[in-house]
């Protein structure tokens, strides 16, 4: 049925049926596939294994054709590299990606809460297609992914699916969002409300998945876990979306504390830092924040950021190495954070 679709019922059914045996337009292919899956700087294969190999999937080939073959492959941009000897050997170099990158690939997949377990295995057995069957092997480090850390749905994948499309395509959608309770049940949140989002783009951040778009309902914009969309709910609808400001995105990236942001407490903070928590400061707001030497233990920097509970929370982790200096709003909502954190140990 996929040949009758693909080719309007047009392909020849003899061909399909006799395979790579027995058919000469077929040794091109073969030849790559198994330079792909088979070779690579550590393993690499002679004129003669080729020759064995191409002649167990019945294909007729001789030391010309493969020379010949291998040539045609170069000149058409595949960096087969050929090691010159009495008995030529043969491996595939450079590829779409480098080892590494599949490598860095597997591992973010992996440790991903938002991908469920068996998409987590599909995704890695694709990626291992992309490299020789020796690397492949290398690339998997945790044989059995651990389904603790991956709780959400599998239907996840069909949500990221349509919000793809509805930013591509600039078009609003409509959901339901999900709690827990204490029973540890999902519900819907604001009793089943349906929430209309023109959708701006999705971000990665601490291990979770985000969606950030603006609701008309509310006239702001704002943040939800991927995961938390009740993805049977989700429509994405005719209606125009409205654009977003074009530094939104590197706003939220540096402003955002656990993505949770609140337009309406964006302010300019000022921080007087220690020396010795530099490099963390320029890990979260990157190389071109605003820094000026205070002394030689300390620095003052001025930030963008949204003054919520999420962002006190990030400062408490540095102690005494930080000190919020303005403006006095934050500076009290600090003390008032602290404070009921006290609280709780009198």
């Amino acid at each position: 049925m996929a040949y009758e679709y693909i080719n309007d019922g047009n392909i020849d059914s003899t061909a399909v049926s006799k395979g790579v045996k027995g058919n000469k337009k077929a040794r091109l292919l073969q030849l790559l596939k198994v330079l792909n899956e088979e070779t690579d700087q550590e393993h690499q294969l002679s004129t003669n294994e080729i020759i064995e190999k191409m002649r167990e999937q019945g294909l007729s080939v001789n030391r010309k054709t493969v020379k010949d073959d291998v040539d045609l492959l170069i000149s058409s941009g595949y960096d087969v590299i050929v090691t010159k000897s009495a008995n030529n050997s043969f491996y595939m170099g450079e590829r779409i990606f480098e080892f590494s990158d599949l490598k860095m690939l597997v591992d973010a997949v992996s440790a991903a809460k938002i991908i469920s377990t068996k998409s987590t295995n599909i995704l890695i057995n694709r990626i291992k297609q992309l490299c020789s069957k020796y690397q492949a092997e290398e690339l998997v480090w945790n044989k059995n992914i651990n389904a603790n850390i991956k709780p959400y749905s599998k239907y996840v994948n069909i949500t990221v699916d349509k919000l793809a499309k509805a930013i591509n395509k600039r078009r609003r959608i409509e959901f339901k969002y999900n709690v827990y309770d204490l029973k540890k049940e999902l519900y819907h949140k604001h009793d089943g409300k349906v929430y209309n989002i023109s959708p701006y783009f999705t971000i990665w951040n601490e291990d979770h998945y985000y969606l950030v778009g603006y609701e008309e309902a509310a006239g702001k914009t704002k943040t939800f876990r991927i995961d938390r969309i009740d993805g049977s709910s989700l429509v994405v609808t005719n209606s125009p979306a409205r654009k977003p400001e074009t530094d939104l995105f590197e706003k939220y990236s540096r402003s955002s504390f656990s993505m949770m942001a609140d337009e309406e407490k964006q302010r300019t903070v000022e921080l007087k830092c220690a020396n010795s928590i530099i490099t963390n400061m320029v890990d979260r707001f990157g190389k071109d924040v605003d820094i000026k030497r205070l002394d030689d233990k300390h620095f003052k920097m001025k930030v963008n950021i949204y003054a919520t509970v999420s962002f006190y929370s990030w400062l408490v982790q540095f102690g005494e190495a930080i000190e919020v200096m303005g403006p006095p709003t934050v500076v009290e909502g600090f003390k008032e954070h602290l404070q009921a954190i006290m609280e709780k140990y009198k």
